[in-house]
């Protein structure tokens, strides 16, 4: 039987105030675009700054939405992607988002879906915009646990636990995560061998975390091995210029083609929208880092900078339209080249 709070969480919930509709739950959208494409899942709920879509039973993906109508950044409460696994007996969650505001949105979904929270968080890298919002899922008594590789957990304390000038006040201080709207959560379950996968018991359906490495030296690849839908954390991008700013290019590439050979369901990206692994979008992203690879070893070869090299990188109309959270991106991965063809 539905306690009173529980039906008055669903009641708020099925308004429009936490952005969820129960007529969306049963009907599936179709034609509905995000950067120019169609919508893979079915859309369940919408905010200004995400949209949540159920994928297959028991799987949603969280779509950030991060960009104006013009093309610009704009609301970056969740920033980056993530999702819900929902088994019998556990609740994985993929990412945190950059702000606890943002991962709140995604935990007010698992309470309408199940009327349960999380019981276990996963971080696929320890960039802040996948990270600082963990402490939205522990609510109560609900202390999930928060697993992330012992490289993402030193990185990430490494990165964030100091203090730096606060961006509109430089006279006060703020941690380096708080800077960006988010805070450091620890880990409870640490993956200390970061070469083998291991899985995860939810209860009627069991997921697979692997190891990789290539956007960050240490990223996380969730599969869930009933639907086969891959969440591929920040080693998949689609229609957005990725970020280079951590990364091994070559050994990126190589996660790449390995998620893309060994995906059998969805593939959701770090950022953009929900694709699949022989999607035109998909071959856009292995063909822009290719690219990207090519003008670098090219222009290292000729003498020429890396500043010079970025000025004259220009994507191929091929390719499609793509976004940028902001300038530099460009820079930022050809340094990553040139510092690795150093080597």
């Amino acid at each position: 039987m539905m306690n009173n709070d529980r039906r008055s969480f669903l009641k708020r919930c099925f308004g429009t105030s936490c952005g969820f509709s129960a007529t969306l739950l049963l009907s599936p959208l179709l034609g509905r675009k995000a950067y120019g494409r169609e919508m893979e899942g079915q859309k369940i709920g919408e905010k200004p700054f995400a949209r949540i879509e159920k994928l297959h039973e028991g799987v949603y993906a969280l779509i950030s939405t991060p960009f104006t109508k013009g093309g610009k950044s704009g609301d970056l409460s969740t920033h980056s992607n993530g999702g819900l696994i929902i088994g019998k007996d556990k609740i994985l969650a993929i990412d945190s988002y950059r702000t606890p505001a943002g991962a709140a949105y995604m935990a007010d979904a698992c309470l309408f879906l199940t009327g349960r929270l999380p019981t276990h968080v996963v971080n696929t890298h320890f960039h802040f915009d996948h990270l600082g919002g963990t402490r939205a899922f522990m609510r109560g008594e609900a202390n999930p646990v928060v697993i992330m590789t012992q490289t993402t957990r030193k990185l990430a304390f490494e990165n964030y636990s100091k203090t730096v000038p606060h961006p509109t006040h430089p006279d006060l201080s703020v941690s380096a995560l708080n800077k960006w709207g988010g805070y450091l959560s620890d880990a409870s379950a640490i993956i200390t061998n970061e070469e083998k996968a291991v899985t995860l018991d939810l209860g009627g359906r069991t997921v697979t975390i692997t190891p990789m490495k290539g956007h960050t030296a240490s990223d996380l690849v969730i599969t869930d091995d009933l639907s086969g839908t891959t969440f591929a954390g920040d080693l998949v991008w689609d229609g957005i210029f990725p970020n280079f700013m951590s990364s091994s290019p070559s050994q990126w590439i190589k996660s790449v083609e390995s998620i893309v050979k060994n995906t059998k369901g969805l593939i959701v990206p770090g950022h953009g929208s929900v694709c699949k692994n022989d999607s035109a979008s998909t071959r856009s992203y292995r063909h822009l880092l290719a690219e990207i690879e090519k003008h670098a070893r090219a222009s290292r070869e000729k003498g020429i900078s890396s500043d010079r090299a970025a000025k004259d990188f220009h994507l191929p109309e091929s390719l499609g339209d793509y976004r940028y959270f902001r300038n530099g991106f460009h820079e930022m991965a050809m340094d990553a080249w040139y510092r690795e063809l150093a080597q």
